[in-house]
């Protein structure tokens, strides 16, 4: 027992220095990638940061021209801003960012103590969680070493990095994403079942949409004979959407495609899904082979082994994950909005993968 306690408090150690080395490269090492924004401020965070910046005591016109300035010093690829640009009024995505207030509103007490750069800080904490998360559920099931490595392999994820460490509410919501993969993994009790997933659902939708995820974890809890846990999960994740669907989002509904009728873009969304499917693997094959592998590596672990809940979790998640990515229609936007799968990618590596540290140093004869 004391070994073992032992060896978590090493794994616990390591992750936080996992964390803190992660964090620090990206802070000393961003900017543009294969003509792509790694940066730490992207178009998105301007509107986040907008309204932290006025929830926090600034009145509109002085958070646009704080944000603006630091934009036009800080930023790639959007470093010629006006003030205006971020005005409520004027910028056209506000109404559909308008119910995606968590971020902003968690990041208030950064945002005072650090300035403009306290947006990162959200971020950062969703990656440690993250983090934490993917070892807890190691410790769980009670496999460290390939634990360890699979920390490892998150952590060398340039898709990973990118977008965890951003001002955007990707981080954030992979976060509490990776949280849900916890509360799966644990099998709590009835009472606190409906209480923690009652309040995750809750936070994602004031994170961004993300309904399809909730139906993907529904679909499992379905086959699973959990009917009351999947209509409430249900019932509540559309529940919270209303707000963005109510919020001038058929815009946003295949945007690329905004000179067609919603009739028109609803017959698209199968050739997006595709599209899109192909773009994103295909861009991660070029940029990210370690995402790209720990893709591979659980969707064929979770067909091997699609009896086990982690397998079922795994290629339902990703699948909704997917259809949100083709919502979008934009082409290669680099694993984005597949990023709550994450934590459910490395829980089925995890769980159906069985090699240890003795096994890994024994020699073959």
């Amino acid at each position: 027992m004391k070994y073992r306690s032992r060896n978590n408090i090493i794994l616990y150690l390591s992750v936080l220095g996992m964390w803190l080395v992660t964090v620090l490269i990206k802070f000393k090492y961003n900017g543009l990638i294969f003509r792509f924004d790694y940066g730490l401020y992207h178009p998105d965070g301007g509107l986040y940061t907008t309204r932290a910046l006025d929830w926090s005591g600034y009145t509109e016109t002085e958070a646009a021209k704080i944000v603006s300035n630091w934009y036009n010093i800080h930023a790639f690829k959007f470093n010629t801003t006006k003030p205006s640009d971020f005005y409520y009024s004027v910028h056209h995505l506000y109404p559909e960012y308008s119910p995606r207030i968590l971020y902003p509103l968690l990041s208030i007490p950064f945002i005072k103590l650090f300035g403009v750069t306290g947006m990162l800080v959200l971020p950062a904490l969703s990656l440690l969680v993250l983090l934490l998360v993917i070892l807890e559920i190691g410790i769980k099931l009670n496999k460290l070493f390939i634990t360890f490595l699979v920390l490892v392999s998150v952590t060398s994820s340039s898709t990973v990095v990118r977008w965890m460490m951003a001002n955007t509410t990707d981080a954030l919501l992979a976060g509490i994403f990776s949280v849900t993969a916890y509360c799966l993994v644990r099998k709590i009790s009835t009472y606190r079942w409906y209480l923690f997933f009652g309040v995750l659902v809750i936070l994602t939708g004031l994170t961004r949409i993300s309904i399809l995820f909730w139906v993907g974890v529904a679909a499992v809890l379905l086959i699973q004979k959990n009917r009351k846990k999947a209509i409430f999960i249900t019932t509540v994740s559309v529940l919270i959407v209303i707000p963005t669907l109510l919020s001038n989002s058929s815009n946003s509904f295949l945007a690329v495609e905004a000179d067609r009728s919603l009739w028109q873009r609803f017959l698209l969304y199968p050739f997006y899904f595709f599209k899109i499917t192909f773009y994103e693997f295909a861009q991660l094959f070029v940029m990210d082979r370690i995402l790209f592998f720990l893709c591979a590596l659980s969707i064929y672990f979770s067909f091997k082994y699609i009896s086990k809940d982690s397998s079922k979790y795994l290629l339902l998640v990703l699948f909704a994950g997917l259809l949100t990515g083709a919502m979008n229609g934009t082409v290669g936007v680099n694993f984005r909005y597949q990023l709550p799968v994450i934590a459910f990618i490395c829980w089925s590596i995890i769980d159906n993968t069985n090699i240890s540290l003795k096994g890994f140093l024994k020699r073959p004869r």
